[in-house]
């Protein structure tokens, strides 16, 4: 709307066509049980450079990749990963002034099984609980709720489960420094 609003056509432009993209993508992905490492690397991608250009220069995001996972060929449920990164940016970065950073690696852990690590140097998740309780409830419940219970589905009928850590980071003197979370994913080929 920015973009529209000043007038900087191209840009507005650059932005409606990384999102038309961006909601095929996730669309698509939708409805599928599971996609393809490479495919979530993309739509990761996408949505980061999204968010770049609305944050404009204050975000820096660094997505790196074991030379030794063959993403095309590693299968795991869609939309697994994507929700944690979205958490990041609008939880933990979002309210922070300027340099925002996100890291996220995957990781072979042993045979069949991944590692998505997210880090962020945001506000830190008690903060962001704090600033959250005023707004509605509902919202953040809802979207907390349905990654939790996906989960659940999904590990039910599984030998490996999925499962999410997450690490409050903390300076020296105790004040937050950012959010890890490792996802770890067991994957089929």
């Amino acid at each position: 709307q920015e973009y529209i609003l000043t007038n900087e056509k191209k840009l507005a432009n650059t932005y409606l066509g990384k999102f038309s993209d961006l909601m095929r993508l996730y669309l698509d992905m939708s409805n599928k049980n599971s996609i393809s490492l490479e495919e979530e690397i993309k739509a990761m991608e996408l949505y980061l450079e999204l968010e770049s250009l609305r944050f404009e220069d204050s975000f820096e995001f660094e997505l790196k990749v074991s030379p030794l996972l063959q993403t095309y060929d590693i299968m795991i449920p869609s939309m697994i990963i994507q929700p944690y990164i979205e958490n990041a940016v609008k939880h933990g970065l979002f309210h922070k002034k300027n340099d925002r950073k996100l890291s996220i690696s995957f990781i072979p852990c042993d045979e069949k099984v991944i590692t998505c690590e997210i880090i962020d140097n945001g506000i830190g998740r008690q903060k962001s609980y704090e600033l959250n309780a005023f707004r509605s409830k509902k919202h953040a419940s809802f979207a907390t709720n349905a990654t939790l219970k996906r989960l659940t589905l999904l590990n039910v009928e599984a030998n490996n489960k999925i499962a999410v850590v997450y690490d409050d980071l903390k300076f020296n003197d105790g004040t937050p420094m950012g959010t890890k979370v490792v996802i770890t994913i067991p994957y089929n080929t």
